[in-house]
């Protein structure tokens, strides 16, 4: 070997070890801090997935007790009124024999427990 050849041999392998090492101190989590940072995004999401369950209870909820209390309603128990609710919002739509019809459905809906807003959407019928 050339004496020349071996000091550029030297710090070749001395950058190759040092490169080789460089990883080595980086900090790896521990397994318990691993399952414990998996638990939590686990949990976040089963949270979330809960919340909207809850909500698409809360929805039905709403949309019953708007359809009872149309149909107990003694000038709306026999209108064409579609209820649909979607995080409290409430959409009504169909079709009823006077305007003085389609402003009582969206009091009762308004009035209704939970409902945020509603979007009232029912067609008054032409009058023949």
């Amino acid at each position: 070997m050339n004496h020349r050849t071996l000091p550029a041999l030297l710090i070749a392998g001395t950058i190759a070890g040092s490169l080789a090492l460089s990883g080595c101190h980086q900090k790896q989590p521990s397994p318990a801090q691993s399952m414990k940072q998996g638990t939590n995004e686990f949990g976040a999401g089963a949270l979330k997935k809960a919340s909207g369950v809850q909500q698409v209870v809360a929805d039905s909820a709403i949309t019953t007790k708007i359809k009872a209390q149309l149909a107990a309603d003694e000038g709306l128990s026999g209108s064409d009124i579609q209820v649909q609710t979607k995080n409290g919002v409430v959409t009504l739509s169909g079709t009823v024999a006077d305007s003085a019809l389609r402003k009582r459905a969206g009091q009762l809906a308004s009035g209704t427990d939970g409902v945020k807003n509603v979007t009232n959407d029912i067609k008054v019928a032409p009058q023949d």
